[in-house]
């Protein structure tokens, strides 16, 4: 059995980077001034926006820029103003969750480096996938992720 073990995790490193050779990955960079802006009620001009989750607490906040088109199979839109980012705020408490259900506020960025929008959530990324036309599809968090953040028993309620 020893005699195989380096075979095989050469053969799973040679596995890895196949496997990460065959999609563009795309990049959830971490950005302070997202979390500052939402956590004190005031959207982000210049994007539209989504949440994924139950209203009253969502497990995410999407904003997509104009040039991008959404595929919002996952994804429900909102007229996101401050006083529903003061009530969904209040909810999440952000500042005084533990680290593993904190929420990050991050930019979406394709492979090129190219702005397709935000993400706010204690996920710390999705799967995305750029369509035809500028047309995106960003993944939602898990269902299970509403367990962990509340403590409640399920998926969403």
């Amino acid at each position: 059995m020893r005699t195989h073990f380096p075979k095989l995790i050469a053969l799973l490193a040679l596995l890895l980077v196949v496997a990460a050779c065959g999609r563009p990955t795309f990049i959830f960079q971490e950005d302070l001034r997202i979390n500052e802006a939402l956590e004190s009620y005031h959207p982000l001009p210049g994007y539209t926006y989504y949440y994924s989750g139950p209203e009253n607490f969502p497990l995410a906040i999407l904003g997509i820029r104009p040039e991008f088109r959404l595929n919002r199979e996952f994804w429900i839109p909102v007229d996101l103003t401050e006083k529903k980012l003061q009530g969904w705020m209040e909810i999440i408490d952000n500042p005084h969750r533990n680290l593993q259900t904190r929420y990050h506020g991050k930019v979406i960025r394709t492979p090129e480096g190219e702005e397709i929008g935000i993400w706010y959530s204690p996920q710390e990324w999705s799967t995305v996938k750029m369509g035809a036309d500028r047309e995106v599809t960003i993944y939602s968090p898990f269902n299970t992720l509403y367990h962990t953040v509340t403590g409640n028993e399920g998926g969403f309620p």
